[in-house]
């Protein structure tokens, strides 16, 4: 028997701000994009399934409940992630737009403070990543600059959709040059949007253009680019310094072809991360198992892409 994916020391390359402070502002937040996602897709992922995904009667394993209920302590988030079989978790400060408001949402707009205060008294288990806001160039450049050289974030997360600008519009150029000049990777959403906001934006060919004017910039497709996984896997396969991340989607539901990919020749360029779902993580690590991934593919997918990517030596 080979190593199983809950015992590799899992690297999550994407988690949400997890505190009290942020689960309250979400819940009051006026966003009715938030509140069409409830009603459809999230109505769907959140009914009980059994471990072959299939939605089933009786109650499936749930977060704990201090994750339902209002946000987690750095310690309880922790707590969690060993449970899972987590041993570092990468939080990103998401600076996320409303569409049709042209608003910050509220629990989903926050700063690099609010992370750093989270994340500073566990070092070795929880870093933090800064974001950016296009629409406040030199605030965000600065506010990049300070959590990589103060604070010791190890990249940045940029959610593009609710901004209604493509990751290749010129207002994101000044973070790419800065990240560039700092040495740290640049990670964002591709592929559609889950919130109602339009999601041609996000297609992962808009990598290309950004891989060829910024060489040495690592950039990381992520949720796997549905539903143009072929493009994601295009641009990570011909692209030394793109690479894509299977956050968010549970492996079962992934395409014939990324799951090819992944276990084959992109499996030096692929991340993991919960999306937020670290109370559930043993679940995609147990479809992991089922399908049968390589020993090897499970390292380095699960930890240590990751690891080399964000320059993680603790």
């Amino acid at each position: 028997m080979g190593i199983k994916a809950r015992e590799v020391g899992t690297v999550d390359m994407m988690c949400y701000l997890f505190t009290a402070k942020r689960a309250k502002e979400s819940a009051a937040a006026e966003a009715d994009e938030f509140r069409v996602m409830g009603r459809t897709v999230l109505r769907y992922y959140a009914a009980p399934k059994d471990e072959k995904g299939r939605v089933i009667e009786k109650p499936a394993e749930q977060p704990p409940a201090e994750q339902r209920e209002g946000g987690m302590t750095p310690e309880q988030m922790v707590d969690v992630m060993t449970k899972q079989g987590i041993d570092k978790t990468l939080v990103c400060t998401n600076k996320m737009y409303s569409y049709k408001k042209r608003i910050p949402i509220g629990g989903m707009y926050y700063q690099e403070e609010d992370v750093h205060e989270a994340v500073k008294d566990h070092p070795g288990k929880l870093y933090g990543l800064a974001g950016y806001d296009p629409l406040k160039i030199h605030e965000s450049v600065a506010k990049v600059e300070k959590a990589v050289k103060e604070y010791g974030f190890k990249g940045v997360y940029i959610h593009t959709y609710g901004y209604g600008l493509r990751p290749d519009d010129r207002k994101y150029y000044p973070l790419y040059e800065t990240c560039r000049s700092l040495d740290v990777p640049v990670s964002m959403q591709v592929g559609h949007s889950l919130e109602v906001m339009p999601s041609e934006s996000g297609r992962p060919i808009v990598l290309d253009e950004i891989a060829i004017d910024f060489p040495g910039l690592i950039l990381i497709g992520s949720h796997t680019g549905w539903p143009w996984c072929e493009e994601l896997i295009a641009m990570a396969y011909k692209h030394e310094n793109v690479y894509m991340d299977v956050s968010a989607h549970a492996p079962i539901y992934w395409d014939p072809s990324l799951v090819t990919n992944v276990n084959g020749r992109l499996r030096t360029k692929t991340l993991w991360g919960s999306n937020g779902a670290t109370g559930r993580a043993g679940r995609f690590f147990d479809q992991l198992d089922e399908m049968n991934f390589r020993e090897d593919t499970l390292r380095l997918v699960l930890r240590e892409n990751a690891l080399r990517v964000y320059k993680i030596t603790d």
